[in-house]
């Protein structure tokens, strides 16, 4: 028997389809053989009595019934191999059609990061452009009524005279007009790094316990350091006095939280006119993370 179901196994559905109908087929002849067979030996007409009846069902049943018994039995066999390689045909074409939308979902998936990474340095760049204008517009001199100074001069003129970071703050605060408008410019441009490259963890919302904390995403770094290089040391250190204050409920929290995040403030010297600046010095008190690894930090180790 065990023989017999690894052949039946062995055979396709159509060929399964064919040994059911095979089956049927002798089966129908064989019936037809033995009716016929006891006709031709037993002729006459129909019997009215009970034991020659008896006597036709007993031939009957006992040549049928062992052969009829063997052929349902490969039937049901047949039948249940037929409905197994259906449900295993079923299970091939799910996985199948499962594969496909996996590959389908994943190429999807895709398509999606390379657009939302393509979005995201479209208008990267189109700000860091701006970013660019307004930096050149107060690093280029003025005119006469400035002795050829550039907004960027005057600033650090108004703040590098006093003592204390407060003071300088309030004087840089009192000069809005020479840096405001290009230091609010890139505020902007890294508050969209951080809250729409692809994968942010800071997101919208731009809670202040996630600037500093969050993990930074796939080359996020990167962007930060290419808007980075584009500022010059007395542009890092009047930023530096920008984004001083004392406490989170300062607007400039979060200005500062990421020069932090970014360590915008690593390449920025303690020297102006070739002496150390006790101004600058002191930035290190409340900036965190901002100067990374900076060798002007070390020097000043070094030389204290």
């Amino acid at each position: 028997m065990k023989n017999l179901k690894e052949k039946l196994r062995s055979l396709t559905s159509d060929q399964l389809f064919s040994s059911l109908a095979l089956m049927f087929t002798v089966a129908t002849g064989i019936v037809v053989i033995v009716f016929v067979f006891y006709f031709m030996n037993f002729s006459g007409p129909l019997s009215s009595e009970h034991d020659r009846w008896g006597t036709f069902g007993d031939f009957v049943g006992g040549t049928l019934n062992p052969i009829l018994s063997f052929f349902a039995l490969i039937a049901i066999l047949l039948t249940i191999i037929l409905q197994s390689k259906e449900l295993e045909a079923t299970r091939e074409e799910l996985k199948r059609s499962a594969t496909a939308q996996e590959k389908s979902e994943a190429s999807l998936k895709k398509q999606s990061e390379i657009l939302s990474r393509q979005q995201f340095e479209q208008t990267f760049f189109s700000l860091l452009e701006q970013h660019n204008s307004a930096l050149e517009k107060i690093s280029t001199p003025s005119g006469r009524w400035t002795n050829n100074r550039s907004d960027l001069d005057m600033a650090r003129q108004s703040i590098f005279k006093v003592s204390t970071l407060t003071e300088a703050k309030d004087k840089l605060e009192q000069k809005n007009r020479f840096c405001g408008h290009y230091f609010r410019v890139l505020y902007q441009l890294l508050k969209f790094i951080a809250t729409n490259i692809p994968g942010s963890e800071i997101g919208a919302k731009f809670d202040k316990n996630d600037i500093v904390k969050a993990a930074m995403a796939e080359n996020e770094k990167m962007y930060s350091n290419m808007v980075r290089s584009f500022l010059n040391y007395d542009v890092s250190q009047v930023l530096a006095i920008n984004c001083y204050c004392s406490g989170e409920r300062s607007t400039y929290w979060r200005y500062r939280q990421l020069l932090e995040r970014y360590e915008f403030l690593e390449h920025m010297p303690f020297e102006v006119d070739n002496e150390k600046n006790n101004l600058l010095i002191n930035t290190q008190e409340y900036y965190i993370k901002a100067f990374g690894n900076s060798g002007f930090v070390e020097s000043l180790k070094g030389s204290g």
